[in-house]
Protein backbone atom coordinates (compact mmCIF):
# COMPACT_ATOMS: atom_id res chain seq x y z
CA UNK A 1 0.00 0.00 0.00
CA UNK A 2 0.91 3.75 -0.62
CA UNK A 3 1.24 5.93 1.96
CA UNK A 4 -1.19 9.05 1.79
CA UNK A 5 -0.26 11.63 4.09
CA UNK A 6 0.76 15.56 3.51
CA UNK A 7 4.12 14.95 5.14
CA UNK A 8 7.73 15.91 4.20
CA UNK A 9 8.59 13.36 1.54
CA UNK A 10 12.43 13.70 1.65
CA UNK A 11 13.24 12.10 5.14
CA UNK A 12 14.52 14.44 8.23
CA UNK A 13 17.38 12.76 10.23
CA UNK A 14 16.55 13.59 13.70
CA UNK A 15 19.56 12.54 15.38
CA UNK A 16 21.92 14.50 13.14
CA UNK A 17 23.41 17.45 14.68
CA UNK A 18 22.34 19.43 11.53
CA UNK A 19 18.89 19.34 12.27
CA UNK A 20 18.37 21.95 15.08
CA UNK A 21 20.58 24.41 14.00
CA UNK A 22 18.64 27.48 12.14
CA UNK A 23 17.77 26.87 9.07
CA UNK A 24 18.70 30.25 8.07
CA UNK A 25 22.22 29.21 8.99
CA UNK A 26 22.13 26.33 6.92
CA UNK A 27 20.14 27.47 3.64
CA UNK A 28 22.71 30.69 3.88
CA UNK A 29 25.18 28.04 4.30
CA UNK A 30 24.47 25.45 1.61
CA UNK A 31 24.32 28.33 -0.72
CA UNK A 32 27.70 29.92 -0.47
CA UNK A 33 29.20 26.48 -0.73
CA UNK A 34 27.27 25.91 -3.77
CA UNK A 35 28.64 29.37 -4.88
CA UNK A 36 32.31 28.73 -4.16
CA UNK A 37 31.97 25.44 -5.87
CA UNK A 38 30.45 26.77 -9.03
CA UNK A 39 33.21 29.44 -9.44
CA UNK A 40 35.79 27.12 -8.24
CA UNK A 41 38.51 26.38 -11.07
CA UNK A 42 38.63 22.66 -11.74
CA UNK A 43 42.14 22.44 -13.06
CA UNK A 44 43.29 23.40 -9.12
CA UNK A 45 43.40 20.35 -7.76
CA UNK A 46 43.63 21.94 -4.23
CA UNK A 47 39.89 23.62 -4.57
CA UNK A 48 38.76 20.03 -6.18
CA UNK A 49 40.05 17.85 -3.40
CA UNK A 50 38.86 20.28 -0.49
CA UNK A 51 35.34 21.04 -1.95
CA UNK A 52 34.98 17.24 -1.86
CA UNK A 53 36.48 16.31 1.83
CA UNK A 54 34.26 19.36 3.45
CA UNK A 55 31.15 18.60 1.31
CA UNK A 56 31.43 14.82 1.80
CA UNK A 57 32.26 15.43 5.44
CA UNK A 58 29.19 17.59 6.28
CA UNK A 59 27.19 14.83 4.39
CA UNK A 60 28.62 12.57 6.68
CA UNK A 61 27.07 14.58 9.75
CA UNK A 62 24.16 14.38 8.41
CA UNK A 63 23.56 10.66 9.24
CA UNK A 64 21.86 10.41 5.94
CA UNK A 65 22.39 6.82 5.06
CA UNK A 66 24.32 6.02 1.76
CA UNK A 67 21.48 3.95 -0.07
CA UNK A 68 19.46 7.08 0.65
CA UNK A 69 22.28 9.59 -0.55
CA UNK A 70 23.22 7.58 -3.73
CA UNK A 71 18.86 6.66 -4.77
CA UNK A 72 18.68 10.69 -4.32
CA UNK A 73 21.92 11.35 -6.25
CA UNK A 74 20.35 9.69 -9.40
CA UNK A 75 19.04 13.11 -10.46
CA UNK A 76 22.15 13.73 -11.32
CA UNK A 77 22.47 11.13 -14.51
CA UNK A 78 21.24 13.37 -17.34
CA UNK A 79 24.30 15.34 -16.39
CA UNK A 80 26.66 12.28 -16.01
CA UNK A 81 25.10 11.28 -19.15
CA UNK A 82 25.65 14.95 -21.22
CA UNK A 83 29.41 15.21 -19.51
CA UNK A 84 30.47 12.22 -20.68
CA UNK A 85 29.98 13.08 -24.13
CA UNK A 86 32.04 16.57 -24.33
CA UNK A 87 35.62 15.00 -24.66
CA UNK A 88 34.23 13.73 -28.44
CA UNK A 89 32.33 17.16 -28.99
CA UNK A 90 34.03 19.94 -27.60
CA UNK A 91 37.52 21.18 -28.90
CA UNK A 92 39.05 24.62 -28.95
CA UNK A 93 41.83 24.96 -31.43
CA UNK A 94 41.59 21.61 -32.14
CA UNK A 95 43.63 20.92 -29.11
CA UNK A 96 43.71 16.46 -29.53
CA UNK A 97 44.75 14.61 -27.10
CA UNK A 98 44.41 11.22 -28.62
CA UNK A 99 41.80 8.66 -30.33
CA UNK A 100 39.54 6.06 -29.59
CA UNK A 101 38.03 3.91 -31.66
CA UNK A 102 38.52 6.80 -34.77
CA UNK A 103 37.22 9.38 -32.21
CA UNK A 104 38.96 12.23 -31.28
CA UNK A 105 39.35 13.09 -27.99
CA UNK A 106 39.78 16.71 -27.55
CA UNK A 107 41.64 18.78 -24.31
CA UNK A 108 38.61 21.30 -23.66
CA UNK A 109 35.91 18.77 -24.07
CA UNK A 110 37.61 16.66 -20.75
CA UNK A 111 37.87 19.87 -18.78
CA UNK A 112 34.32 20.87 -19.58
CA UNK A 113 33.42 17.04 -18.52
CA UNK A 114 35.08 17.46 -15.15
CA UNK A 115 33.84 20.78 -14.98
CA UNK A 116 29.80 19.55 -15.00
CA UNK A 117 31.00 16.09 -13.07
CA UNK A 118 32.38 18.21 -10.37
CA UNK A 119 30.02 20.61 -9.71
CA UNK A 120 27.02 19.30 -10.74
CA UNK A 121 27.46 15.94 -8.45
CA UNK A 122 28.49 18.49 -5.67
CA UNK A 123 26.02 21.08 -5.95
CA UNK A 124 22.83 18.17 -5.61
CA UNK A 125 25.08 16.91 -2.39
CA UNK A 126 24.78 20.00 -0.87
CA UNK A 127 21.12 20.25 -1.86
CA UNK A 128 20.67 16.54 -0.62
CA UNK A 129 22.36 17.55 2.84
CA UNK A 130 20.13 20.83 3.31
CA UNK A 131 16.42 18.99 2.42
CA UNK A 132 17.58 15.85 4.32
CA UNK A 133 18.05 17.40 7.63
CA UNK A 134 15.95 20.58 6.99
CA UNK A 135 11.98 20.36 6.60
CA UNK A 136 10.20 22.01 4.03
CA UNK A 137 8.66 24.93 6.20
CA UNK A 138 12.01 25.09 7.83
CA UNK A 139 13.57 26.35 4.84
CA UNK A 140 10.59 28.66 3.95
CA UNK A 141 11.02 30.10 7.59
CA UNK A 142 15.00 30.39 7.21
CA UNK A 143 14.27 32.48 3.85
CA UNK A 144 11.79 34.69 5.81
CA UNK A 145 14.40 35.39 8.04
CA UNK A 146 16.92 35.97 5.47
CA UNK A 147 14.52 38.58 4.03
CA UNK A 148 13.64 37.33 0.92
CA UNK A 149 10.72 38.81 -0.46
CA UNK A 150 7.19 37.56 0.86
CA UNK A 151 6.12 36.78 -3.02
CA UNK A 152 8.77 34.71 -3.97
CA UNK A 153 8.56 32.94 -0.65
CA UNK A 154 4.86 32.06 -0.54
CA UNK A 155 5.06 30.70 -4.34
CA UNK A 156 7.94 28.70 -2.75
CA UNK A 157 5.84 27.37 -0.13
CA UNK A 158 3.07 26.49 -2.03
CA UNK A 159 4.81 24.84 -4.66
CA UNK A 160 6.66 22.46 -2.06
CA UNK A 161 2.59 21.90 -0.57
CA UNK A 162 1.59 20.81 -3.38
CA UNK A 163 4.43 19.06 -5.00
CA UNK A 164 3.80 16.31 -2.06
CA UNK A 165 -0.09 16.86 -2.80
CA UNK A 166 0.08 16.10 -6.24
CA UNK A 167 2.29 12.84 -4.82
CA UNK A 168 -0.29 11.82 -2.19
CA UNK A 169 -2.88 12.15 -5.18
CA UNK A 170 -1.33 10.35 -7.81
CA UNK A 171 -0.78 7.30 -5.63
CA UNK A 172 -4.50 7.21 -4.71
CA UNK A 173 -5.10 7.42 -8.00
CA UNK A 174 -2.41 4.33 -9.12
CA UNK A 175 -4.50 2.23 -5.52
CA UNK A 176 -7.33 3.11 -7.22
CA UNK A 177 -6.40 1.64 -10.46
CA UNK A 178 -4.54 -1.70 -9.09
CA UNK A 179 -8.32 -2.08 -7.23
CA UNK A 180 -9.88 -1.93 -10.63
CA UNK A 181 -7.55 -4.36 -12.19
CA UNK A 182 -4.88 -2.36 -13.62
CA UNK A 183 -1.41 -3.80 -14.74
CA UNK A 184 1.53 -2.04 -15.68
CA UNK A 185 3.07 -4.34 -18.68
CA UNK A 186 5.01 -2.40 -21.37
CA UNK A 187 4.13 1.38 -22.55
CA UNK A 188 0.43 0.64 -23.99
CA UNK A 189 -0.05 0.36 -20.92
CA UNK A 190 0.90 3.55 -19.70
CA UNK A 191 -1.78 5.26 -21.68
CA UNK A 192 -4.15 4.97 -18.51
CA UNK A 193 -1.36 6.63 -16.61
CA UNK A 194 -0.89 9.58 -18.85
CA UNK A 195 -5.12 10.17 -18.88
CA UNK A 196 -5.05 10.28 -15.10
CA UNK A 197 -1.51 12.43 -15.29
CA UNK A 198 -3.27 15.11 -16.94
CA UNK A 199 -6.37 15.14 -14.94
CA UNK A 200 -4.83 15.68 -11.97
CA UNK A 201 -2.52 18.58 -13.33
CA UNK A 202 -6.34 20.13 -14.29
CA UNK A 203 -7.63 19.29 -10.99
CA UNK A 204 -4.30 20.79 -8.96
CA UNK A 205 -4.98 24.65 -11.19
CA UNK A 206 -8.68 23.80 -9.87
CA UNK A 207 -8.33 23.07 -6.49
CA UNK A 208 -4.75 26.37 -6.34
CA UNK A 209 -7.45 28.23 -7.63
CA UNK A 210 -10.04 27.54 -4.47
CA UNK A 211 -7.35 27.47 -1.94
CA UNK A 212 -6.18 31.21 -3.14
CA UNK A 213 -9.82 32.46 -3.27
CA UNK A 214 -9.99 31.06 0.35
CA UNK A 215 -7.34 32.17 1.44
CA UNK A 216 -8.08 35.93 0.37
CA UNK A 217 -11.22 35.64 1.74
CA UNK A 218 -9.66 35.29 4.75
CA UNK A 219 -7.43 38.23 4.94
CA UNK A 220 -3.76 36.27 3.52
CA UNK A 221 -1.62 39.14 2.54
CA UNK A 222 1.79 37.23 1.72
CA UNK A 223 3.25 37.00 5.36
CA UNK A 224 3.89 33.58 6.43
CA UNK A 225 3.75 33.49 10.40
CA UNK A 226 6.00 30.67 12.22
CA UNK A 227 6.36 29.76 15.67
CA UNK A 228 9.89 30.78 17.26
CA UNK A 229 11.82 28.06 18.59
CA UNK A 230 15.36 27.64 20.13
CA UNK A 231 17.80 26.13 17.90
CA UNK A 232 21.43 25.02 18.25
CA UNK A 233 25.27 26.35 16.72
CA UNK A 234 26.94 23.97 14.75
CA UNK A 235 30.21 25.14 14.62
CA UNK A 236 31.68 22.41 12.29
CA UNK A 237 29.24 23.94 9.79
CA UNK A 238 30.49 27.13 10.11
CA UNK A 239 33.70 26.55 9.68
CA UNK A 240 33.37 24.11 6.35
CA UNK A 241 31.42 27.12 5.20
CA UNK A 242 33.89 29.75 6.33
CA UNK A 243 36.99 27.31 5.00
CA UNK A 244 34.97 27.24 1.49
CA UNK A 245 34.44 30.34 0.79
CA UNK A 246 38.11 31.69 2.22
CA UNK A 247 39.44 29.19 -0.46
CA UNK A 248 37.64 30.75 -3.40
CA UNK A 249 38.64 34.02 -2.02
CA UNK A 250 42.36 33.08 -1.83
CA UNK A 251 42.11 31.76 -5.41
CA UNK A 252 40.57 35.02 -7.20
CA UNK A 253 42.64 37.42 -5.44
CA UNK A 254 46.11 35.71 -5.76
Amino acid sequence: MYPTSHQHHLSIHENSELKNIKPQQKVLGCFLIVLSIAFSDVRDLFQIFLHIFLVFYILSLTKIPTKTYLKRLTLDIPFILFALFLPFLSSENNDKIFEIFSFNVYQTGVNDMFTILFKATLGLTVGIILTGVTSSMEIIYGLQKLKIPNIIIAIMSFTIRYIDVFIDEFKRVKISMASRGYVEKGLKTLIPIAFASGALLIRGYERGERVYLSMISRGFNGNIDFKSRNYEISNKFNFCVILSIITLLLDKIL
